[in-house]
């Protein structure tokens, strides 16, 4: 049974962590500079207006508190060597960062946030709805395969959310408490002044850069969620991953979040560490783990090696290094480590586990055996997951030997 608290996992792609955890230095951007722009981008009316916050007291759990993201953090140097997909977001930052962007993109983001758990309009996925039926298909499979018929709900998150005036003015009456003509004010001034005059709103993939996984539990009239942005499909492309790579890795991440949601009180009845950082590592770990499973299982995403080398790729690059913060989710080797765990137990049928596993002996790596059209439940993935986590972070796979194991085909 799940608890009764709302929890919410942003889960490894929430922006904050990744930019202010693994940010590389862009030379080109001077915050100062950017914060000195003409009286004109200002605007005399801008001060007229200021930032409003939610109304409504969010009950613990509700919003991970990960990183609140910060877009100056985007340009400063940090110790923790980049991925390339840090690369693409700061690129991302730096080439159309204004003033006005960075004044009002926090409350933005969190608009477009707030929006999609109550959004129960048409829903379709890619800017122009071009990944919406794969969507769709990769619900379907994820639903039949983990036993979760219309149990998820799936939605999209778009920033031309934040360009129409009927949305804004729902927006801020529902979550912000204006009234209809403040709110009506507010929505007219975003769209003709705001977005027009900045150069990084409504532009920036950044407004969309989000994926999460949440269970409401009936508030709000909603369920269990799970929500894709269209920023986030964007700037991964741009690593050289397939995007339908991306949408398979990221929702099969997410849906395994709502599989921890279910049985969290079985499975971590005294929490997954003692520690926060070390808790949120374990449980993203296990998410991914139980990805690179899905993915390759021959009833789940039946991803050979070509494709199973791209989404390690995928949960090496959002890694991030923030080890003493809350929203740590693992180093990038380990995210890609236990992704490939997962693989190589969707694709062998079998998985090491400890010395508790009788009769499996062999050596000192013990293998419970299972025939390849047998599909494991989530009690025995998070088994397998257990089993295997000290080997994930301790003795991650390097992107080296990934490399070396490419002209190996892993076909069923």
């Amino acid at each position: 049974m799940k608890k009764n608290t709302i929890r919410v996992y942003l889960c490894s792609f929430f922006i904050g962590l990744l930019l202010s955890s693994c940010s590389k230095e862009t030379d080109e951007t001077d915050l100062e500079i950017l914060t000195s722009v003409s009286a004109k981008t200002t605007m005399a009316k801008n001060t007229e207006y200021s930032i409003p916050s939610l109304a409504i007291d969010l009950p613990n759990g509700f919003k991970s508190n990960d990183i609140p993201f910060d877009i100056a953090k985007a340009v400063e140097p940090s110790a923790c060597a980049p991925t390339p997909f840090d690369d693409v977001i700061n690129a991302s930052v730096s080439s159309n960062l204004d003033a006005l962007g960075l004044e009002w993109y926090s409350l933005y983001a969190e608009m477009n946030f707030v929006y999609t758990l109550t959004d129960e309009g048409h829903q379709y996925f890619g800017e122009r709805g071009e990944y919406t039926f794969y969507v769709y298909y990769l619900k379907w499979k994820l639903e039949r395969f983990w036993k979760m018929r219309h149990e998820v709900t799936v939605r999209g998150q778009h920033n031309t959310t934040l360009n129409n005036f009927d949305k804004i003015v729902e927006i801020l009456t529902f979550w912000y408490g204006f009234n209809e003509a403040d709110a009506a004010d507010y929505a007219d001034f975003f769209i003709n002044v705001v977005n027009v005059e900045s150069t990084f709103l409504v532009e920036t993939p950044l407004l969309s850069f989000d994926a999460f996984a949440i269970a409401l539990e009936g508030d709000f009239d909603q369920g269990d969620l799970i929500v894709l942005g269209d920023g986030l499909i964007e700037l991964m492309a741009e690593t050289g991953i397939d995007k339908k790579v991306i949408l398979s890795g990221i929702l099969s991440h997410e849906w395994a979040h709502q599989i921890q949601f279910n049985n969290f009180e079985t499975w971590y009845p005294d929490g997954a560490a003692d520690n926060v950082p070390e808790a949120t590592r374990t449980t993203e770990l296990e998410a991914d783990f139980f990805t690179g499973y899905y993915l390759t299982h021959q009833r789940g995403g039946t991803h050979n090696w070509q494709r199973a080398k791209q989404f390690l790729d995928l949960f090496y690059n959002i890694g991030d290094c923030s080890f003493d913060n809350d929203g740590h989710h693992g180093t990038p080797d380990q995210r890609m480590e236990a992704a490939k765990q997962g693989y190589e137990l969707g694709r062998q049928g079998f998985y090491n586990c400890n010395k508790a596993c009788k009769g499996y002996a062999y050596g000192k790596i013990h293998r419970h055996y299972f025939s390849r059209g047998h599909a494991l439940d989530e009690n025995e993935v998070h088994t397998a997951f257990l089993d295997t986590l000290e080997e994930i972070i301790g003795s991650p796979s390097t992107e080296q030997e990934v490399e070396e194991e490419e002209n190996e085909q892993y076909y069923y």
